[in-house]
């Protein structure tokens, strides 16, 4: 349950995410500077499983993933499809996501989408499974979205209200992420239901030297975004970090 929006800009890019969950899953950890295998990023935390869904790193890598509840079956010792992003979040760009997820154990997640972006312009997109053996890359097309309701409802109705909100700009992207349209319900970017709800919403910009990453805790709707955590950007070829600022 989550809607994906990005914009591609001279520098780079920005993305808005909305995160959707049940009311019964722990309050996430605010996003904070972290590091691992030599690499800084930020990064909001789950308490259930102990991953995260977005992180950006100093190279300007940005990894998300979406639940994918279309996609059935049920691995025999699964892992949190959150703990796949925060060992994601170590790599250069998304030529090293690719590898990566070639050498992965995709059949202990369930489903999943992640959408990965770097300061290329070419985002993508990996469908998972847990009956997979390995994910093709995709071009990403904007906007991502799932469901646990009704998956394929819910992309239709988003998708027709971003083709016709056509947002191009910073100020488009967040009225689309804000909207209760069609109605206040299941399927409204901002989505409420008895069971579930949008819970917080994430905005990435990557620009030539840094990454700002800002968080509203809360539904969009009612949330305003913090102020941003920054990183320097260091070059994908750089072995050398100028670390979190």
């Amino acid at each position: 349950m989550c809607t994906a929006t990005w914009l591609i800009t001279d520098e780079g890019y920005e993305l808005w995410f909305n995160r959707d969950e049940r009311r019964t899953r722990a309050r996430a950890l605010l996003p904070r500077t972290e590091r691992a295998g030599g690499v800084a990023f930020i990064a909001p935390r789950d308490p259930d499983g102990g991953g995260s869904w977005i992180a950006t790193n100093e190279f300007g890598l940005t990894v998300a993933l979406l639940n994918a509840w279309s996609d059935g079956g049920e691995p025999r010792e699964p892992r949190s499809r959150g703990l796949l992003v925060m060992d994601l979040a170590q790599e250069r760009d998304v030529d090293a996501v690719v590898a990566s997820l070639a050498t992965e154990e995709l059949a202990r997640y369930r489903g999943f989408h992640l959408l990965a972006l770097d300061r290329s312009g070419a985002p993508r997109v990996f469908r998972g499974s847990p009956g997979a053996t390995r994910v093709v890359p995709e071009l990403a097309q904007t906007p991502l979205v799932s469901s646990s309701l009704d998956e394929g409802r819910a992309r239709l109705v988003r998708s027709e209200l971003f083709r016709t909100r056509a947002p191009v700009d910073a100020a488009g992207h967040v009225g689309f992420h804000v909207s209760h349209e069609p109605e206040r319900g299941p399927w409204s970017p901002c989505m409420h239901r008895d069971d579930a709800s949008t819970v917080s919403a994430t905005h990435v910009a990557v620009e030539r030297d840094r990454a700002q990453v800002r968080y509203a805790d809360g539904s969009p709707c009612t949330t305003d975004f913090d102020a941003p955590l920054v990183l320097a950007l260091r070059d994908a070829r750089s072995s050398t970090s100028p670390g979190p600022r």
